[in-house]
């Protein structure tokens, strides 16, 4: 699975797919990451996915039709709403920019289920371990809360009171704790040396040829991205041309894009192939 990579391989691939996915406007590119991002969820999370795509579903078809709706530029008129025009290369630029801040969304979505505190404390707790400490406790700190609100509103619903009242009380009862913690937590750390220099900390992760070869592999990927020829030109009209080198750099973003999910639909299969011959 793609969880089973080692932290650094698994945190550069998707460096390398978010960053290509901020700094570029192709929409073949954009169109690959949120695919690729969209099967990885759904591979990681299951049915339970659907109602979260749901939702990015929605954002893309407000993105979408809002640019055009306030920015006019652009030749090719399809109609006019109270005498402002709607343009189609309006309308392509805003799909593009629905597709690039879901593509992300989804992308980092899927980096918070394959990375948990102990990965991100291997990879910069060594260098920054106050930073550490902050980004793992962020990670689990939106689930923590939902689930301590949950237990809190149902233990407080035999009270009679109105939903408003209740579900402030839950709210300031959580933060309260949640403060607690976070300062039992940060002086319980502080009591154990985290932060002196030259501690040891114990890691069970172990850099194999595997994750050397995936390694190269993303990076050899990332760099043929980089290096790539097209040129996108959407006002006043919208025009892409693409050569040789772009369709190559294309396709090895698709390759980039889809590794994650192959990879956990590759041992899925295999762990499903090796339970039946038991």
């Amino acid at each position: 699975m793609v969880k089973n990579l080692h932290p650094f391989t698994l945190f550069m691939c998707f460096f390398y797919v978010i960053f290509i996915s901020v700094f570029t406007f192709n929409p073949m590119f954009l169109a690959s990451g949120l695919i690729g991002a969209v099967l990885l969820l759904f591979t990681l999370d299951g049915i339970k996915s659907a109602k979260i795509l749901l939702v990015y579903l929605l954002m893309i078809v407000v993105i979408s039709i809002t640019n055009p709706l306030f920015s006019h530029n652009g030749a090719t008129i399809l109609f006019f709403i109270n005498d402002s025009r709607i343009t189609l290369e309006s309308l392509i630029y805003g799909i593009n920019s629905a597709l690039m801040i879901v593509g992300i969304l989804i992308w980092f979505n899927c980096f918070n289920k394959v990375f948990d505190s102990e990965k991100i404390m291997y990879l910069i707790g060594r260098f920054f371990p106050r930073l550490a400490l902050v980004f793992s406790m962020s990670l689990n700190f939106i689930p923590r809360l939902t689930a301590e609100y949950r237990s809190i509103n149902s233990a407080q619903k035999t009270i009679r009171q109105s939903r408003i009242k209740r579900a402030a009380a839950a709210f300031s009862a959580v933060i309260t704790r949640s403060m607690e913690g976070a300062i039992i937590t940060s002086d319980s750390m502080s009591a154990r040396g985290y932060s002196l220099k030259g501690r040891t900390h114990f890691h069970r992760f172990r850099f194999t040829p595997y994750d050397a070869f995936y390694l190269v592999l993303f990076t050899a990927l990332f760099v043929l991205c980089v290096v790539r020829s097209v040129e996108i030109c959407y006002y006043p009209y919208f025009e892409m041309n693409v050569n040789a080198f772009g369709l190559v750099s294309a396709i090895s973003f698709l390759a980039l894009a889809f590794l994650p999910f192959i990879l956990e639909v590759k041992e899925a299969l295999k762990w499903k192939l090796y339970l039946s011959r038991i």
